[in-house]
């Protein structure tokens, strides 16, 4: 059979366009995702012996933090590991004060210590004392020395937790928690914070109100919204570049939904917004629990990391328990961007 030019052409055109779909569904991580090498962290995060006192960093480096930045440097001497804020890793105006940088840090932490009790050492963490002060200078600053002396292991359901403990963004049951199991969680919180959890629907209403006020009053700002989205990863290329930031899979939308978002250019920052203030306002708020965690003085160094660790174990705990969970600080981060500019505030009174 004759083939003319027009079809000859027709069905090149056609072949760059299947094949230029396959390039990009793998380029993309339609199926598949990022290669297994992303998630190695996962796999050997309970290192080895021959690590010596480094070896809890396997697990430091898989604690929760603020839009997966990893703030962290960590610095091993004989018996001594410093931990240093990475300030470089920030979120510009989202966490002016660098407040929920510190946050992070304290969930490291405490993943480090509870990883070398069980690995057979005693930790004495000594937290550097000071104030959090308004857009720090870009260099690595000590936070934390934490001294490790040989002990006998433990055995720890905490640290058990790490490896399964996750952020979820997505649909929570419609399902309550029992009173023995806030208990536990608040009994675990420890001490140095108060912890309020709320169940009422009234209550709980009302909180998600205030959350998602805060949500659209940050979306409404320009410089927040370009801070949260240099941190937003998409493609297979993206994620395996930076290894850091929080990726499609982990935004809470459905498998169909990241498949195609995966599919299409990257979302602009307005539709990213969009997208999250919709998942704040529809699904996030409809949790059978919401809670917080209160501290004297939320830009003391030594009260926000403490808070960052009382949150890593309240997390652990929740694991263990087969609860999800995840952070909404949505509030307290209009209130730093409220005193960065200067301008009035009506968050903070709102949630003490």
């Amino acid at each position: 059979m004759a083939v003319s030019r027009r079809a000859l052409i027709g069905g090149g055109v056609a072949g760059a366009a299947v094949a230029g779909l396959g390039y990009r569904i793998w380029d993309r991580g339609v199926i598949g995702g990022p290669s297994a090498e992303v998630y190695e962290p996962w796999r050997h995060w309970q290192g080895r012996v021959i690590d010596g006192i480094a070896r809890p960093l396997h697990a430091a480096i898989l604690a929760a933090n603020p839009h997966d930045t990893q703030p962290w440097l960590f610095e091993v001497g004989n018996d001594t590991i410093t931990v240093y804020a990475d300030r470089v890793r920030n979120l510009g105006s989202f966490d002016p004060f660098r407040r929920e940088m510190h946050l992070g840090l304290g969930c490291a932490i405490e993943n480090l210590v509870r990883s070398a009790g069980v690995f057979g050492y005693t930790t004495y963490v000594r937290p550097v004392t000071g104030k959090l002060t308004l857009d720090p200078p870009n260099v690595p600053k000590p936070i934390a020395h934490i001294t490790m002396d040989p002990g006998a292991p433990s055995r720890d359901p905490l640290y058990e937790a790490i490896p399964d403990r996750h952020t979820n963004r997505g649909v929570y049951l419609d399902k309550p928690v029992s009173a023995e199991a806030l208990q536990t969680l608040t009994i675990v919180a420890g001490p140095d914070v108060r912890v309020a959890f709320l169940t009422d629907a009234h209550a709980r209403a009302d909180m998600a109100s205030l959350i998602v006020e805060a949500t659209e009053t940050i979306i409404a700002d320009p410089q927040m919204s370009a801070d949260s989205a240099r941190w937003i990863r998409t493609g297979r290329r993206d994620i395996e570049e930076h290894r850091d930031g929080v990726s499609i899979d982990a935004a809470g939308l459905s498998p169909m939904t990241v498949a195609l978002a995966r599919l299409a250019p990257d979302l602009s920052a307005s539709t990213q917004d969009q997208t999250w203030l919709s998942n704040t306002k529809d699904v996030q708020t409809h949790a059978p629990v919401l809670g917080a965690i209160f501290v004297k003085d939320r830009l003391d160094m030594a009260d926000a990391i403490g808070a960052g660790r009382a949150w890593q174990r309240i997390h652990l705990a929740a694991t263990g328990m087969g609860l999800a969970a995840q952070p909404l600080n949505q509030p307290v981060e209009c209130v730093d961007r409220n005193a960065q500019l200067g301008r009035s505030d009506t968050f903070q009174s709102a949630l003490v």
